[in-house]
This record gives C-alpha cells, sequence and structure tokens, in this order.
C-alpha cells in the first residue's frame, strides 16, 4: 500500500466493519471532517485524534498543536489531551525529557492540560510516535466542514507549508546544507514549527466562516479536496493567488517537494459567504493574520478545478499524498 492515509473508499469498507451509529454521535468517522460530535447534556464534545510520525525533532510541540487545531477549527476551545508517546530504543532519558518539555510549551501557549494517556519503548521504530487525542466542549455552534455551500468564497489562512519545511529543516539539515541552502534560511524554517497554531485565528473568526479546515496532511491542496468533497462542491483555485513565502519555497525546492501538498499546520482553508467576506477581512487585518482569497465553491462531486492565469491546468478528483513521504 502507497504511504499515508488510505484511500476514502478503502476506509468506508473498513468503517462498515465498526460499529459507529449512536443516538448522541452527531458527526461520526466523515472524511473531510476534523473531529467528532457528540450530544452531552445540554451541549457537544469535539474529540479528535492525530498521529506525529514524520517529524522527530519537535515531535511534543507539534503533537499538541496539530490535533488542537482540529478542535479550534470547530470553532471550539481545545482543552484536554491524551497522548500516546511510542519511543525508539535509541532514545535517551535526555531525549524523553525534551519531547514532554515541547508538550508542556505548547499546551501551556493554548491553555490545555493532560488528562491521561501511554508512553512506551517500542520496539521496532526509529523515531517517536505520537497520537494525541484532545477534547473541548461547547453549549454553541459547531462548525461543521459539510457546511460550506456553492457561492461560497475559498480563503487560504496563515502560512502555506511551513509546519512541513519548518519539518525539513529540523530534520534534514545536513542535507539542505548539502543541496547549498543558507543556515539563516534553516534558522528561520526552524522557527515555523512554534507557529502553526491556529486555535486564537480560527475561534477569533468563527463568526464569519460557513465552513472551516485545518491544512494538515496533504496540504492546501488535500484540505481544500477535503472541504469540497464534505460538503459536495467543486473548488475552483487559482494556484496564482496561493502565497508561498520565500523561505519555504527555497526549501521545498532544495527537497523536491511541492509546498501546495505539504504538511501546512498553521494554515486554514475557509469558505466564506459573500456576505461576509469584509467581515471576515477586518478580524484577520487585526489579528495581524495573513490570508488570501483563492477561489470560490460551485456545485459538484469534490473536485477541484486548478487554474493559472485564467486557463485550467489541472482537475484533482484524487485524494493527495502527502509530499514529505517522499523523503522516509
Amino acid at each position: 500500500m502507497k504511504t499515508g492515509k488510505l484511500p476514502w473508499f478503502v476506509m468506508e469498507e473498513l468503517l462498515s466493519l465498526l460499529p459507529i451509529k449512536d443516538l448522541d454521535v452527531v458527526i461520526g468517522p466523515s472524511q473531510g471532517e476534523d473531529a467528532a460530535v457528540i450530544r452531552v447534556r445540554d451541549g457537544f464534545l469535539v474529540v479528535h485524534s492525530d498521529p506525529i510520525t514524520t517529524g522527530a525533532r519537535r515531535a511534543g510541540y507539534l503533537a499538541v498543536h496539530v490535533a488542537a487545531n482540529d478542535i479550534a477549527v470547530r470553532g471550539v476551545e481545545p482543552r484536554w489531551f491524551l497522548p500516546v508517546i511510542l519511543l525508539p530504543s535509541k532514545y535517551s532519558e535526555n531525549d524523553v525529557r525534551e519531547l514532554f518539555q515541547d508538550m508542556s510549551r505548547a499546551l501551556r501557549e493554548i491553555n490545555g492540560v493532560v488528562v491521561g494517556g501511554h508512553t512506551e519503548v517500542t520496539p521496532g521504530i526509529d523515531r517517536p510516535i505520537i497520537t494525541m487525542t484532545t477534547m473541548g466542549y461547547t453549549s454553541t455552534r459547531v462548525i461543521l466542514t459539510r457546511d460550506a455551500r456553492p457561492g461560497d468564497y475559498l480563503y487560504v489562512i496563515g502560512r502555506v507549508g511551513g509546519e512541513g519545511a519548518g519539518i525539513l529543516a529540523w530534520d534534514f539539515q545536513e542535507k539542505l546544507l548539502e543541496k547549498k541552502v543558507d543556515l539563516e534560511t534553516i534558522e528561520k524554517a526552524k522557527n515555523y514549527i512554534f507557529e502553526i497554531s491556529v486555535v486564537k485565528t480560527a475561534l477569533g473568526i468563527k463568526d464569519y466562516v460557513s465552513a472551516m479546515h485545518d491544512a494538515t496532511e496533504g496540504g492546501v491542496l488535500q484540505a481544500v479536496r477535503e472541504l469540497a468533497v464534505a460538503s459536495g462542491s467543486r473548488a475552483i483555485v487559482d494556484i496564482d493567488k496561493i502565497r508561498i513565502e520565500k523561505t519555504v519555497s527555497e526549501i521545498t525546492s532544495a527537497m523536491g517537494v511541492n509546498p501546495l501538498k505539504l504538511l501546512s499546520s498553521g494554515c486554514i482553508v475557509a469558505s466564506v459567504p459573500a456576505s461576509r467576506r469584509e467581515e471576515l477581512e477586518e478580524k484577520l487585518n487585526k489579528l495581524g493574520v495573513q490570508y488570501s482569497c483563492i477561489g470560490v465553491l460551485e456545485k459538484g462531486s469534490g473536485e477541484i478545478v486548478l487554474k493559472s492565469r485564467g486557463e485550467i491546468i489541472e482537475v484533482v478528483d484524487k485524494d493527495i499524498i502527502d509530499e514529505i513521504y517522499k523523503l522516509w
């Protein structure tokens, strides 16, 4: 099988083997939906699990924020965390301590707390693998990816490819230096890892969007794809309007990966009704967050129509495998 997420048609078959129906489950396993939504008393418990498998250095920091982001794009504050940490036997106590210190730093940044989990040394792995379960609770609106509508405008909010570039800078520094990427650029990319939280942004714009989706595995294009699939839409995307920062471009170019298909935690793909665009942009300007309007949604079946200079260059109708897997 190919590296990365299993194709959704395979997952649908596998999920059919499991009990997934319950009267209190508002949103269960669904393509493009960032977190489960469970009815609890007068509100909703929002729950999500996410693994970190492609980053070694700073994996503890990534694990917290990547999972927290998927709760935040529901319009809900992430509060409770349960990490499952699998460690390679080559790790020392200092390595493990650094991992936990990174988790602590990330949790304190968003006021999260650990309420359980599991840690072990696992045979057969060469880097840490962390699965983080995150929960939040609300008695108000929960934003669903499927709530995007034809006629909505598509926005990319935050740094495209920043997470992936940061991981490459931490884990492939020697290779980047061999490829003549200067150390200043590498160090700048490393800092992108510490800028991947979208919690403040997502909670700040939740009243102006119809849907939000965190751009993680598969990058911005897969996030658009999943939003389109979940909402039964077609996305018309002008790739010339997707801003790629110079540092990200240099890192990804050197490693031969496409930043539009690269891990992009810290970046939100949002669908916005025409009537709320001005309010959204005013809020983003106040928050000091970069953004661009990259296209629109129309009726469709989950495909992305990519345009450049007004011409169609590609139609994406299959899920995208993240570029970072090429390097592992």
